[in-house]
């Protein structure tokens, strides 16, 4: 498959994004929660980019602040949140904490005036979703960008290209796996097993949620099943409460009236799959989201590997040439914005309630 220029941010390309970072003003960057994907891939990627001033850090601990300060190079640390908010020589704020801050912190941050970058998961629930949207809406200045799903962003071009071929011809169903061990150890509970700071987020759920919604449509209306069949224990031997899903079924329609089908646990002992499978009148994809896309054809009896590469992560670049961009008055766009990732908060919301009622939700009628 021929490869085609990349575009996602409003009416810069990315060729102009180096460019763009070498404006004589800096983007002065404060982050609030700086550990895991921040020191994988935000931290790094930053760091390598001209025109960008890492100003203050606020970790859960001093020592950790001090620590990332250190590493990175931030000018300093702060005691609090709100002293990276508040801050006058700040231009925008990176949020890496867990979901349970994520609404609050954006919301204050614009209000402040700054441009928000917040960590997937967007937030806790629907209603904070549309918080947050609402608030986005309302200083249009400003850039406000979720990060968005790994998946989506190395496999897009591809798939969309794909999708629109006649090779591949109509979309008609869509199977979602994924499998694997985060929630085995028994005497592990991680952030993302704990109600008051996850939310409604189950697993990757989200993350899948916001690769679909991007290349096949929202969910119209789905019937999910949840369980937590496998008991933690602390140290003592005693029974930790589990309240988040270890395994998630969705069924339901997409918009369009494509079918969908979704299995996730995170009790896949010793085993790892993360595969989207798209049926089409005129061949079949696998999307073997951590390898490869391959295209089935009936046409032929060997499979096609049509991308094993994907595309480069630029997420970094993209939201800080929309701040340049929104600096100079000129148009700009990021993608998932406040308004996209909240579609994927109330499918979270559509899962949770009709796994509590027993019944099929439409997702224009999810609560808040």
């Amino acid at each position: 498959m021929a490869r085609t220029p990349r575009l996602r941010v409003g009416l810069i390309s990315l060729h102009e994004v180096c460019d763009t970072m070498n404006d004589p003003e800096p983007i002065r960057l404060g982050f609030i929660g700086a550990g895991g994907i921040c020191e994988q891939r935000h931290l790094p990627n930053l760091a390598k980019m001209p025109g960008v001033e890492l100003v203050a850090v606020c970790n859960r601990s001093p020592e950790s602040s001090r620590r990332v300060q250190e590493k990175w190079g931030f000018a300093r640390t702060a005691d609090n949140w709100r002293q990276v908010i508040e801050a006058s020589d700040i231009d925008a704020v990176f949020i890496g904490t867990w979901p349970y801050l994520h609404c609050e912190l954006s919301l204050a941050a614009l209000a402040a005036g700054k441009h928000v970058f917040c960590q997937a998961r967007m937030c806790m629930d629907w209603a904070e979703a549309r918080q947050m949207v609402a608030v986005a809406n309302a200083h249009p200045q400003q850039v406000a960008m979720v990060c968005p799903s790994p998946f989506r962003v190395r496999w897009e071009r591809t798939v969309r290209n794909l999708l629109a071929s006649e090779r591949f011809g109509r979309l008609s169903s869509v199977v979602v796996i994924a499998e694997n061990s985060a929630n085995r150890d028994p005497q592990q509970v991680s952030w993302r097993e704990r109600r008051e700071l996850s939310g409604l987020n189950i697993l990757q759920v989200g993350i899948y949620a916001e690769t679909l919604n991007a290349w096949c449509g929202d969910y119209s209306s789905l019937t999910a099943t949840t369980s937590i069949p496998f008991n933690k224990h602390d140290a003592q031997g005693q029974k930790i409460e589990i309240q988040i899903p270890q395994i998630v079924s969705i069924t339901g329609t997409l918009t369009g009236g494509i079918s969908c089908t979704e299995f996730h646990t995170g009790l896949a002992d010793g085993y790892e799959r993360a595969e989207i499978l798209l049926c089409g009148s005129a061949a079949i994809c696998r999307v073997l989201l951590a390898k490869q896309v391959v295209l089935h054809s009936a046409a032929s009896t060997v499979d096609e590997v049509i991308d094993s590469v994907g595309d480069e992560w630029q997420v970094e670049a993209e939201f800080l040439a929309a701040v340049q961009a929104a600096r100079r008055g000129e148009p700009w766009q990021v993608s998932p914005n406040f308004t996209e990732a909240a579609r994927y908060m109330r499918k979270m919301q559509a899962i949770y309630d009709s796994s509590r009622e027993s019944r099929l939700v439409n997702l224009s009628e999810a609560s808040g």
